[in-house]
């Protein structure tokens, strides 16, 4: 993967503010410079990334759109199956909340249910609703500037990956005393975990900077 570096802009140039990119650690401000795919440009005071060039919105809507599935069938299929003495026993995400309720432990579901559910849902919506209009329809979205303001809020809410790892210590735990199987939904959801991680590495702030150069 290829770096470049910028030059600090000069206090006397004169340039349209579409064409700076700020340090988010130092404050200093640079000119942008184009980019080849996978290039990353970073700061010559303090070494940070600046900005990058992403893949190509279509790409990203496919896999947004392939994280979208996975998600339904992660929240679809049970989890794990639990055998206990001929008695067995399953449940989904939503109904591993929905027993947190039934057990006085509301909180936790209601943290369940927004981290790894109404979080991870609505993020992904976002990014179909901005990617889709852009890569499909080559326009600028009608609530752009809302909805990138929101994934920026959520992103730190989400947590898919986090209840993925209380899963597998819980089934370590359990191996010695019951029989597990895993569920679909369990291997949905490490595939699920790998996509989010992988789309959340795309900064909003790179986002921005490609819908610039996609409808500039």
């Amino acid at each position: 993967m290829a770096n470049k570096n910028n030059q600090p802009l000069a206090i006397a140039q004169q340039t349209n503010l579409s064409e700076l990119a700020g340090c988010e650690e130092c404050d200093a401000i640079y000119r942008k410079v184009d980019l080849a795919l996978g290039e990353r440009a970073y700061c010559t005071c303090c070494g940070a990334e600046l900005y990058r060039r992403s893949r190509s919105f279509s790409s990203l809507l496919a896999l947004v759109i392939t994280a979208l599935i996975i998600f339904v069938i992660a929240n679809s299929f049970p989890i794990v199956i639990v055998e206990l003495q001929g008695n067995t026993s399953q449940t989904t995400l939503i109904g591993a909340a929905w027993t947190m309720f039934h057990i006085d432990r509301a909180l936790v579901g209601v943290l369940i249910l927004i981290t790894t559910f109404i979080v991870p849902l609505i993020e992904l919506l976002l990014l179909s609703y901005v990617l889709a209009y852009i890569s499909l329809w080559k326009r600028r979205p009608p609530y752009l500037i809302p909805a990138l303001r929101a994934l920026f809020l959520f992103r730190t809410w989400g947590m898919v990956e986090v209840f993925l790892i209380g899963v597998l210590v819980t089934l370590v735990k359990l191996v010695g005393m019951v029989t597990v199987i895993p569920g679909v939904a369990l291997w949905a959801f490490t595939l699920l975990s790998v996509l989010l991680v992988y789309i959340a590495s795309l900064k909003i702030k790179d986002l921005w900077n490609e819908v610039d150069r996609s409808l500039g």
